[in-house]
C-alpha cells in the first residue's frame, strides 16, 4: 500500500493551501449542508441528521484516513482571504477489484465558478503522478453532476466507466500519466 508523505498533508497550488483536516473546521463545513442541491452528489442527502454532524462525521473519516496514513482529503483554504472553502485531495478506492486513486473536491457553494475545482484537480493530478506509484488517476462523478464532469474534462480525464457506488449511479473519469 502506497501512504502518503508528510508533504501531502501540507501543500500549495497558484490560489490554494491544502493543509490537514481538523474537526474545528466542522463549522465552516456544515455550510456545504443547508440548502445545497449538489448534496445529492456526494450521497449526503440521505443522511436525516443535522448539517454540522454530517460536517463532523465527514471530517472524522478524514481524519481517521490520517492517522491510519492513507490518502484523504484535505482541507483547501483561498490564499487570497484565509477562508475554508472546502474539501479535496485523493482517496485510495478499490473499484472492481483494482486500487484506483481518485480527484476528489467538494467546495462550499460561495466558491463555485471560480476555477477552484478545476486548479484543485489538476494539482492533485500532478501530485499523485510524481508522488504515487500510479499510471492513472479517476474522478467518479455523479451522472448528473455536470459540474464536475467539466472540471473532469478541463483535468484531461474521459469517461471510462460508470459503477454503482454508495447506492449512487456514478461515471468514472479517468487519466493516465
Amino acid at each position: 500500500m502506497n501512504k502518503p508523505s508528510v508533504k501531502y498533508y501540507n501543500q500549495e497550488s497558484e490560489r490554494l493551501i491544502f493543509r490537514a483536516i481538523k474537526m474545528d473546521d466542522a463549522v465552516r463545513w456544515s455550510s456545504f449542508f443547508i440548502n445545497n442541491p449538489t448534496q445529492k452528489y456526494v450521497g449526503t442527502d440521505q443522511l436525516r441528521i443535522p448539517p454540522l454532524e454530517k460536517a463532523q462525521k465527514w471530517l472524522g473519516m478524514q481524519i481517521k484516513r490520517q492517522k491510519n496514513k492513507t490518502y484523504g482529503q484535505l482541507a483547501v483554504i483561498d490564499k487570497n482571504t484565509n477562508r475554508f472553502i472546502g474539501v479535496g485531495g485523493i482517496i485510495e478506492r478499490n473499484i472492481k477489484q483494482s486500487k484506483e486513486y481518485e480527484i476528489t473536491y467538494s467546495l462550499l457553494p460561495s466558491s463555485w465558478g471560480k476555477g477552484f475545482a478545476t486548479e484543485l484537480a489538476l494539482h492533485f493530478k500532478k501530485y499523485a503522478f510524481e508522488n504515487i506509484k500510479t499510471n492513472s488517476v479517476i474522478s467518479m462523478i455523479h451522472k448528473e453532476n455536470k459540474a464536475s464532469i467539466n472540471v473532469a474534462i478541463k483535468n484531461g480525464m474521459s469517461q471510462s466507466d460508470e459503477i454503482n457506488f454508495m447506492e449512487m449511479d456514478l461515471f468514472i473519469y479517468s487519466v493516465n500519466s
